[in-house]
């Protein structure tokens, strides 16, 4: 008969590609943050045609899409099993309207440059998908 081949196991795997490793965390935040920028992008297309300067538009938006990321990612990209602490919601809204406030106002700002709102969008995610990733990875440890 044939040769059996062993199927790699968690526990053959390098760290980092472990459930819980960084790379695995990394790629989950990205593909829980790619659903919930979807979801901003579509309102914040949305808003804007309706006539919404860039700036607010990109506050409700991204407002929902962040909330999105954190009542998902926290459960199944950062393992966090405790029960929901609001102290820790709580933080993680601070946070965020800090860091929205921040990202709108780079929206205008570029967008008063002569960008286009969705150029402008883009330009700002590099900066908040970092931000938010470890913000998260924070406030995930602390909980514990």
């Amino acid at each position: 008969m044939g040769k059996e081949t062993k199927k790699p196991t968690s526990a053959s795997s390098p760290q980092f590609l472990r459930s819980g490793g960084l790379l695995y965390k990394v790629g989950g935040f990205a593909l829980v943050s790619g659903t919930g920028l979807a979801l901003d992008v579509g309102l914040f297309l949305l808003l804007v045609r309706f006539g919404q300067r860039a700036g607010y538009a990109n506050f409700i938006s991204a407002s929902v899409a962040v909330t999105f990321v954190y009542f998902v990612s926290t459960k199944r990209v950062f393992q966090y099993a405790g029960q929901f602490l609001l102290p820790l919601f709580l933080l993680y809204v601070a946070y965020q309207l800090l860091a929205v406030m921040a990202a709108s106002w780079a929206v205008d700002a570029i967008v008063g440059f002569g960008a286009l709102p969705l150029m402008a969008k883009a330009l700002i995610l590099p900066v908040t998908f970092t931000a938010n990733y470890f913000c998260l990875e924070f406030l995930t440890k602390v909980g514990t």
